[in-house]
Parts: structure tokens; sequence; C-alpha cells
């Protein structure tokens, strides 16, 4: 805003939530010329330590990809690397209208409507083309069938750099999927944490896709799979997502998207995503234990690991 004049802000207050980077909001009002503009704004800062670390860089790229596609996401603004003006480096976007609270989501009165959208602009994230959109530099396999093992790899060598303790049951997780791995037949856009309280819902509609930190390119089932994880079945049932059954999603998926869901694939993806979900808690307890955070959720988060390992012993068996 080169041409901002006696800017002020206010209203400025954390959001809770944002385990892997801290979620600001504000309003903030200047003059132009004459008139007087304003606008709500959010802000990601790094956080001291987390549940995982990631590039803001890439974040901030996904977003300024995707606007105006169909796949509704705030507008971003500015990319700071530098920590001397916030302590730690950050990037700002437009503040939407919404809840992401899972409360808010699933006792929905329109739930049916929203659960359609979610699906829907899934398909969207899905259908994106990623090489128009210059997101090539995003983690990516060099073949389709090279997915499984770049995941594996990936959160194997998060697991061994941040573990505390021996992991014998992921360890035993991480051996199931090197001997089961799919082979999928495309690469797209892959979210990565695509789920119920990472979108905002404003009236009857989804507003917002949020949180985009571990979004890469690989195979789509692995989003499919984070969907259906039993993490997020936040209304206590079967449902998905507390929005509608396994097969539900899967039907309208597939009518949304005109691909067929691969069942095997989707276990195998599961199985890594309990994997992966672990592995980002043990993340965040080593953040604790070490110091380098205070946030006493990151030691809880730790001692969900039993029942993470549990489905995931489940889902193998």
């Amino acid at each position: 805003m080169p041409d901002a004049k006696e800017l002020t802000v206010a209203q400025l207050k954390r959001i809770s939530g944002g385990a892997s980077r801290e979620t600001w909001s504000f309003d903030a009002t200047w003059r132009e010329g004459k008139a007087r503009a304003g606008r709500g704004y959010i802000l990601r800062r790094d956080p001291e330590a987390g549940l995982l670390e990631t590039e803001r860089s890439v974040e901030f790229l996904v977003y300024r990809a995707l606007e105006n596609s169909d796949v509704p996401v705030p507008e971003v603004y500015w990319l700071e690397d530098d920590p001397q003006w916030l302590e730690r480096p950050f990037f700002v976007m437009r503040r939407l209208p919404g809840d992401a609270s899972t409360g808010a989501v699933i006792g929905h009165h329109n739930i049916d409507a929203i659960a359609q959208q979610k699906v829907e602009i899934l398909g969207a994230i899905h259908g994106f083309d990623w090489e128009k959109g210059s997101l090539g530099s995003l983690r990516k396999p060099d073949d389709p069938g090279d997915s499984p093992d770049l995941e594996i790899g990936h959160w194997e060598r998060i697991m061994r750099e941040e573990a505390l303790e021996p992991q014998p049951t992921l360890e035993m997780g991480i051996a199931w999927l090197k001997a089961n791995k799919p082979v999928p037949e495309r690469i797209t856009l892959v979210h990565g944490d695509y789920r119920t309280g990472n979108f905002l819902v404003d009236g009857d509609r989804i507003s917002g896709v949020l949180d985009w930190e571990m979004v890469h390119l690989g195979d789509p089932m692995e989003d499919i799979a984070w969907v259906c994880v039993r993490s997020w079945r936040w209304a206590g049932d079967a449902r998905v997502g507390g929005l509608l059954t396994r097969e539900e999603f899967y039907d309208r998926y597939e009518k949304v998207s005109g691909r067929s869901i691969d069942r095997d694939a989707v276990r195998f993806w599961e199985v890594l995503a309990n994997v992966k979900l672990a592995v980002i808690f043990i993340t965040g307890a080593r953040s604790f234990a070490e110091g380098r955070s205070k946030d006493a959720m990151l030691a809880f988060t730790s001692h969900l690991n039993p029942d993470i390992e549990a489905e995931m012993l489940r889902l193998i068996a």
C-alpha cells in the first residue's frame, strides 16, 4: 500500500489452533487521498516451535496460485521472510467470513449442502492444473508410481529425526506400507490436511479452504484417505468428517471428479495417514520436551498416539 497514510491497526487477537503456524486476526484502516479505507486481515506467523516445520513460502505460493479458481481461498498480500519486524517470518492474507470450528460445521442446519461442497472442492483441488498454476516446485514424485515411496520416505525421515524413544508400532506400520504400495496413475495437487476444521463455513457455503502447510503433488487418493481418518470423525460416529458416510463420500467424489476411487489405494493411504498423524504429534512432543515451545497442547497431543497406532494396526490386520 505505497499510497497509504495514517495507518492504524485494531482488534488484534490470536485465533486458537494453528499448531504449526500462529494465526492472528486484525483490522487495518488507512487514508488514501481524501478517503479512508479498511479491511480485515489474517497474519500467519511462524511459531517458535510447533507440531510441524513447514515453509511459509509454499503455503503463500499455493494460495496465490488458487486465486480465482474453483477452490475458494483467501487472497494473499505480503510474505515477509525477515524476522526483524515481528520476531519471526510471516505472511498476511484477507480475512474471509465464516466459522471453521468443527462444532459449527457438524451442527450446521444444512449439513448435506456443506458435505456436497466439501466433496466438490476436493474434486476441484485434484482437477487444478498445477503445471499451468506454476506449482511444479512443490514436493512431487518424478513419476505417479513414485508417490508412495516419496511420502513413506518423507514421514519415516521425520520420525527418525524427531522420536524421543523407539517407535515399534510405527516401524511395523512403515514396513507394511513398503510391502503394500499401490501404483498411482496420475499426479495431482494434494492438500495434505483436507478435513472438517480446515475450511470456513459462511451461511450455506464453504467460503475458504485453509491450512495448506502440508500441500504437495502426488496421488489424489492420499487426500481421500485423510478425509476418512478416524481422528476426524467429529460427530462420534462412523461419518467421515462428521458429515456423511464413507460410501456416500466415495460416490459423490466419483460423480464430481469423473474418477473412480481405488479402495485398496485408499487403505494404503489411510494407514500412512495414521503414521503421519502420529509423527506430527511426536514432533510436537519433542518441541515441548526440549523447551522450544511452552504450548502444553504439544505435550498433550503425543498422548493421542496409542489410539492412532491402534487404528493403524486395525487397518493392516
